[in-house]
């Protein structure tokens, strides 16, 4: 999303979505569930980041985190990683305070219910909502690895023609690797 949004010139406006928020009232696997609170911490501290610093900042932090748990195998639930990720993005350390602050998953639900009000609520992350969010919803892409260059934006516009689409629900196949990441991104 963010080499398409630098190419085509896109406003991503960041938004939060909890999977532990969305699951708590299903069965879910126990190595799930810890999964799933170490990211809802991580969405705490991007909410507080939100919250005094803006959009942008969220876009900066969700990459660093994102790259530090999947591309560099490191941990994000700790104080100390979420402080050292704050820094790499110029940010106040004092905000890795926020991931046990339970009062900030009313802006996290609030997010959610705007993505489930365009995509439903059987999906996960990621998902796009299009048009600043006036336009439609749905959960994806998913794909390993992840298209960059043209690429990223000759899929992009496939998915967005696909998705824009009325009666468009789903396209997927079965997942035949584990993730591949590329270089780390930049922050």
């Amino acid at each position: 999303m963010v080499d398409v949004g630098q190419q085509k010139q896109i406003q991503v406006n960041w938004k939060l979505f909890s999977l532990k928020l969305i699951n708590k009232e299903r069965e879910v696997p126990e190595d799930y569930k810890i999964l799933h609170e170490i990211g809802l911490k991580a969405l705490r501290v991007a909410a507080a980041v939100r919250a005094e610093f803006g959009n942008e900042s969220v876009g900066k932090i969700y990459t660093a985190m994102g790259a530090c748990y999947h591309h560099d195998e490191g941990d994000i639930d700790e104080p100390a990683a979420l402080e050292k990720i704050l820094q790499t993005c110029g940010l106040p350390t004092r905000l890795a305070s926020a991931a046990n602050n339970e009062s900030l998953d009313k802006d996290i639900q609030a997010d959610m219910d705007q993505a489930i009000a365009k995509a439903g609520t059987d999906v996960g992350v990621p998902q796009i909502v299009l048009d600043g969010g006036q336009g439609p919803g749905f959960f994806g892409p998913v794909m390993s690895p992840a298209p960059t260059g043209e690429d990223a934006v000759k899929f992009w516009d496939a998915i967005i023609a696909a998705g824009s689409m009325p009666g468009f629900f789903e396209l997927k196949r079965t997942r035949e690797v584990e993730p591949i990441f590329g270089e780390r991104p930049e922050v």
